[in-house]
């Protein structure tokens, strides 16, 4: 199967077509997509991240949304993982995947922007999901 892709940008919309095709198939698909700058002394842009919620003491899986097209099939992805644009040593309870962040018990600490970075050729792809820590919700029994 044979991708040809061409794009074109009007600052910020990007627009691209893709034409794929086989020995017996072919399909042309346009889109567009709003390229943000990522704001000053961040690694992403507000306008444009993820929003997740989690409640003190349960659980919370943060994944990297929207990599299907960056991933290659029986390929295992270089991803980097950041809170507030920094590496951090997680604690031991976290488990760091490839693809998303495991926290078994979450803390209000643990709220904030979480970037995925992919290595995608000579190309990176990042995508921010902000995490809103809430507190326990009590029960009012009358």
């Amino acid at each position: 199967m044979r991708r040809e892709r061409e794009q074109w940008m009007k600052s910020p919309v990007q627009c691209s077509v893709v034409l794929v095709r086989n020995s017996t198939y072919c399909m042309k698909v346009s889109m567009s997509m709003t390229v943000e700058e990522s704001d000053e002394g961040k690694c992403f842009s507000s306008k444009i991240r993820h929003l997740e919620k989690a409640e003190v003491t349960h659980s919370k899986m943060i994944t990297c949304p929207d990599l299907e097209d960056y991933l290659a099939p029986y390929k295992q992805p270089q991803m980097t993982w950041y809170k507030e644009c920094e590496r951090v040593e997680w604690r031991s309870s976290v488990t760091v995947n490839t693809t998303h962040i495991w926290i078994p018990e979450v803390e209000e600490g643990d709220g904030g922007n979480y970037t995925c970075e992919l290595q995608y050729g000579s190309r990176v792809v990042r995508r921010t999901t902000q995490l809103k820590v809430t507190g326990r919700k009590q029960c009012m029994v009358g």
